[in-house]
């Protein structure tokens, strides 16, 4: 059951929030002179030590995950989002038995007990799982009886099955987490649609990629395909930095990856206004958010620093912060 006091949780997640990692700790993070003293200067943050670089960053957000679990007030909404940690637990879990390997970095902070999850993946019973991922992993399994399993069909099958789950469970009243997935469907698909282009693929390559629920319907994308130079129209109404940075992801590849970070950024901006709201379920999501993107961050640092990138090279591939 959840608890019921959105102004408890909303002050617990406010006591807590005070070792958010902020733009002045970035700033020291990069100033480090290498990894070792990066790890030192985040143990001060209070950041986990007791494994390695990823093992620690997932705990930060299983952390998060765990306590956000605790204080819902709206466990329909939470669940959605800690949903996407059950997703990746699968991805990794069928990659795994595939490859006959040890399943490496799974996330406690799922919707499912790990050790259920792990036995309905290697028993094939998807009983605990929801329609859309059945569905989806019933493909997976064809692939596998096959001579021809593509690892990257098991992410966009998975993909896929998280958005229509997601927007099938959202509560009608949670406007702003289904702006979220319906903009994240529509910017990822143009990411996926640009890199096809570049890639020089037909539409019907594209189309089996497409993130569903997104205001861009497949004809749409379909029709701009066909006329590359109009796919930055598709989004000429998510605003202007995000507009200009479709515009130049079209005319340079290299510049895709900025885009992602703008359309990231974007995404973050809609939970910006909860920050210091106390009585709305939207202030949970907003944590969580901003444990993954401190984590994401954590580990680019990191990442940069053990093989040599340049203050500015970290610098322009970070996402933005929840904590300002």
């Amino acid at each position: 059951m959840p608890q019921e006091s959105i102004f408890y949780a909303a002050g617990r997640l406010s006591v807590i929030e005070a070792n958010a990692l902020t733009r002045q700790k970035v700033d020291r993070l990069l100033s480090a002179k290498d990894a070792n003293e990066v790890r030192q200067m985040l143990l001060s943050f209070g950041w986990p030590s007791e494994g390695t670089d990823e093992e620690n960053a997932l705990e930060h957000v299983n952390r998060a995950s765990k306590l956000v679990m605790e204080l819902a007030t709206d466990e329909d909404l939470v669940n959605v989002f800690l949903f996407k940690n059950d997703i990746t637990n699968i991805k990794i879990l069928v990659k795994a038995k595939s490859l006959d390997t040890r399943p490496e970095l799974l996330s406690k902070g799922g919707t499912i007990d790990l050790e259920t999850l792990k036995d309905a993946i290697d028993n094939k019973d998807y009983s605990v799982l929801p329609k859309e991922v059945v569905q989806a992993l019933n493909k997976i399994d064809s692939q596998l009886m096959g001579t021809s399993y593509d690892p990257m069909q098991t992410d966009i099958l998975l993909d896929r099955a998280y958005f229509e789950y997601a927007l099938r469970r959202l509560p009608k009243r949670e406007k702003t987490a289904k702006e979220y997935f319906v903009r994240k469907a529509d910017t990822s698909n143009y990411a996926m649609a640009i890199r096809s282009m570049h890639a020089q693929k037909p539409f019907t390559f594209l189309k089996d990629i497409l993130l569903p629920g997104g205001r861009i319907s497949e004809k749409q994308w379909e029709k701009a395909y066909e006329k590359a130079e109009n796919l930055p129209l598709l989004l000429n109404n998510l605003g202007t930095k995000l507009y200009n940075a479709a515009i130049a992801a079209y005319i340079e590849p290299k510049k895709l990856a900025a885009f992602e970070k703008h359309a990231d950024d974007a995404l973050l901006e809609l939970f910006l206004p909860f920050r210091r709201q106390i009585d709305k379920n939207e202030r949970l999501i907003g944590h969580l958010l901003m444990r993954s993107r401190e984590a994401a961050a954590v580990r680019l640092i990191l990442a940069g620093k053990e093989n040599g990138f340049s203050h500015e090279a970290i610098l322009e591939r970070l996402r933005e912060l929840y904590a300002r």
